[in-house]
């Protein structure tokens, strides 16, 4: 079954990017990573790659899994499986169709309230419905509990300023090696005038 090689179920919701629900069957995931950190990266290169490609994301393969996105109206649904076996996709989109849905219809009534995302422990409820479906137990711990907004916006920032340093050292290097083949060009075209 299909279910069996579920690693992980991770629910965000769009707009703000908050990871709102998440059930670990397998963790994939290097100890001590955030899960914000890397489903708002995966978030990020599948916003980024809809902008650059004619076609979506629909799932990203790893050595040894595959990651799957599927966006609803107020969720971005994230599967990781285990690439062990041949999954047919069509199985798989049907399974996880039925989780974003019966998701987004339990708590549709809940985005359209203000400050919804104070209290996110209400989606832990769904907890029982997945179950249902995939008829597995997750591992016991629960990471996703409540949000410390200033936590998360301290982590986010340091997130920014780093890959804005990595982009200007980039830059830097790019414009010395500009500056170094204009010069040689110079100093070759200097030597082919005399």
């Amino acid at each position: 079954m299909i279910e069996d090689f579920i690693d992980g179920i991770w629910i965000l919701e769009i707009e703000s990017g908050i990871v709102i629900y998440e059930e670990i069957y397998n963790d994939i995931t290097k100890h001590g990573i955030s899960t914000d950190m890397v489903l708002n990266f995966l978030s990020a290169l599948v916003s980024f790659a809809g902008e650059v490609f004619v076609d979506e994301l629909k799932h990203i393969k790893l050595s040894n899994h595959k990651i799957f996105f599927s966006f609803l109206k107020h969720i971005m649904l994230v599967i990781s499986i285990t690439d062990k076996i041949s999954i047919k996709e069509t199985k798989l989109s049907v399974l996880i169709d039925e989780i974003g849905k019966k998701f987004e219809l339990k708590f549709a009534n809940l985005y359209n309230k203000e400050f919804w995302y104070v209290n996110i422990e209400v989606f832990n409820s769904f907890s029982k419905d997945l179950r249902e479906i995939i008829k597995r137990e997750p591992e016991p711990i629960k990471i996703v509990h409540s949000i410390n907004f200033s936590e998360k916006i301290k982590k986010l920032n340091e997130l920014i300023d780093n890959e804005t340093n990595k982009f200007l050292n980039r830059k830097q290097k790019l414009q010395k090696v500009y500056e170094q083949r204009v010069e040689r060009l110079e100093s070759e075209m200097k030597k082919h005038d005399t």
